[in-house]
């Protein structure tokens, strides 16, 4: 039979010998402990260096993307240095004879020069062929924009008229002027088209050697003939 009874104010049941106050239940749970929040720690080790999608993972990888990037770095810096500095090209042809042999003769191109600057009468220069599309040629510059120059070739049955430069041309010709094809074909250069000044000649036989002026006063010239 359930009896039912109070203790110290809080009922509590009884059933025969069995005895279970609500006192007790009350005590067990307030001295549970709580439960505590985990917390994880998302720190790295000082040694340790975040991965970025952006790098190799692999040390074949990395070995490949390193070589990318210095073979680009540098066929830039080749490209910089041979388009706006120094170019060594063949030549070929008789047009620059004896100054410069039919073949086999390398000359060292100063792209400082290119466009016209700070050039003056008497400099060999490389240009861009005005008539031939593509190909480039080496000649002397013997007139500058203002100067007079002769429009064919004295003494040689051509035409001895005289014709001033227009501005932003040069009168360029070949040191052999039997067999140049130059100015007195095409008319004054653009100097646009200059792409440099050649600086030195170099043959295996001769080595590198510099270019001399290549043009004497018109009066030595008479003097020596009279």
């Amino acid at each position: 039979m359930l009896r039912r009874r109070c203790l110290f104010g809080l009922p509590s049941f009884e059933h025969a010998s069995l005895r279970v106050p609500l006192t007790r239940n009350i005590r067990r749970a307030s001295t549970q402990p709580k439960p505590q929040p985990t917390v994880t720690s998302t720190s790295t080790t000082p040694n340790t260096r975040p991965h970025s999608r952006f790098l190799p993972s692999s040390p074949r990888l990395s070995l490949t993307y390193s070589f990318t990037k210095y073979f680009l770095a540098s066929a830039i810096l080749l490209h910089i240095f041979f388009e706006y500095f120094f170019v060594l090209e063949l030549a070929w042809g008789i047009s620059m004879l004896p100054t410069i042999a039919a073949a086999n003769d390398w000359v060292l191109i100063s792209k400082l020069y290119r466009r016209g600057r700070n050039l003056h009468v008497g400099d060999v220069v490389s240009f861009k062929h005005p008539d031939k599309m593509g190909e480039y040629a080496v000649k002397r510059i013997v007139g500058l924009p203002g100067d007079f120059v002769v429009e064919g070739s004295p003494g040689k049955g051509g035409s001895s008229r005289m014709m001033q430069v227009p501005v932003g041309h040069c009168w360029v010709i070949g040191d052999n002027l039997t067999w140049s094809r130059d100015s007195r074909t095409f008319g004054a250069l653009p100097l646009a088209l200059v792409t440099g000044k050649v600086v030195r000649v170099f043959s295996f036989r001769q080595g590198w050697r510099k270019l001399n002026h290549g043009l004497q006063p018109a009066c030595a010239e008479s003097d020596a003939v009279d």
